[in-house]
């Protein structure tokens, strides 16, 4: 397990994650990387830093998940990734690839399910492979026909419980259901890397807690890359391989964590003392940060000397 201290700057972080990259020329391409990603938005006359010096790696078939304060640039984050913004400085790769700056490339779920009103369940799960391009995608296109694709689409929908509801319309499906829609949507995308930007915050305690278990067994079936943004600590040690943490604005990552926890997982593992004590660590990191978002110095110090680190060092 990979636990960086908390003193090391975010620039010592980004230089070790790349310095790692290099030790293992022979593995596979990653199916994303992130190199020195930064990025700042003018304001009248002057510029607002949001991203500074950002790496990180999702390797093929992994589950990653970042996490940060509210306004940090997550999102902004994932708007470079697919294409939509350019960053003023650093690269991105995907399968070894440098696609800055290009579209089509990813897969996306929104924080809401984005469903089309004027479209069945099944034709809104397969407007991803509709509008997606085909050429220069890591997954190569698996229909022939339509029919094809709907015939799959439909069996999918049977394994998410959906089979049903496959003739209905976006405002008869409670909001679980449309979250499974919108994931299967995504899944269903030529394209191999998944962005999932906090696809369960709009969701009630009971239902989100229901849909990670659902995400980590269809996770498990399928093992696509995954970015996945989220604000809850527990979330992201349940799901993730690895949890890059960022700053407060200007984000930089000051945490990378390799979540210790064998696959596959289960609720209960969220009552395991080790999982207590790193939501708890996790937690103090982003309070401190939060602090620091605010202005609020004398508090983020004050929690970043009651951080537990020594216990987790136990552990490792």
């Amino acid at each position: 397990m990979s636990l960086h201290p908390t003193d090391l700057s975010s620039h010592n972080v980004a230089n070790e994650q790349r310095a790692g990259d290099q030790q293992s020329p022979s593995t596979a391409p990653s199916a994303l990387e992130l190199d020195g990603i930064s990025l700042a938005f003018r304001e009248k006359r002057s510029l607002l830093p949001v991203l500074q010096d950002v790496s990180l790696t999702v390797k093929p078939g992994e589950f990653v998940s970042l996490i940060g304060p509210s306004g940090s640039g997550k999102s902004t984050l994932f708007h470079i990734i697919g294409g939509l913004l350019k960053p003023q400085q650093g690269r991105i790769r995907m399968h070894g690839r440098d696609m800055t700056g290009e579209r089509g490339h990813i897969s996306y779920m929104p924080q809401q399910p984005a469903l089309f009103p004027w479209r069945t369940t099944l034709d809104n799960v397969l407007l991803g492979q509709e509008n997606a391009p085909r050429k220069n995608t890591a997954v190569p296109p698996q229909y022939a026909s339509e029919r094809e694709r709907r015939k799959e689409a439909l069996q999918w929908l049977e394994q998410v419980g959906l089979g049903k509801f496959a003739k209905a319309y976006p405002h008869t499906l409670s909001g679980g259901m449309q979250q499974r829609a919108a994931f299967l949507r995504a899944l269903l995308s030529p394209q191999e890397l998944m962005l999932l930007d906090e696809p369960f915050s709009a969701l009630d305690a009971l239902t989100r807690a229901d849909m990670q278990q659902w995400l980590l067994r269809m996770w498990e079936k399928n093992r696509r890359s995954v970015l996945f943004i989220t604000h809850s600590i527990e979330e992201a040690l349940l799901l993730s391989d690895r949890i890059y943490v960022l700053s407060a604005r200007p984000a930089s990552v000051v945490h990378v964590v390799d979540v210790p926890f064998p696959r596959p997982r289960r609720e209960e593992i969220t009552l395991d003392p080790l999982f207590i004590e790193w939501k708890r660590t996790m937690t103090g990191w982003m309070r401190e940060e939060k602090y620091k978002l605010d202005g609020d110095m004398d508090n983020a110090q004050s929690v970043h000397k009651n951080i537990p680190e020594d216990g987790l060092n136990r552990h490792e």
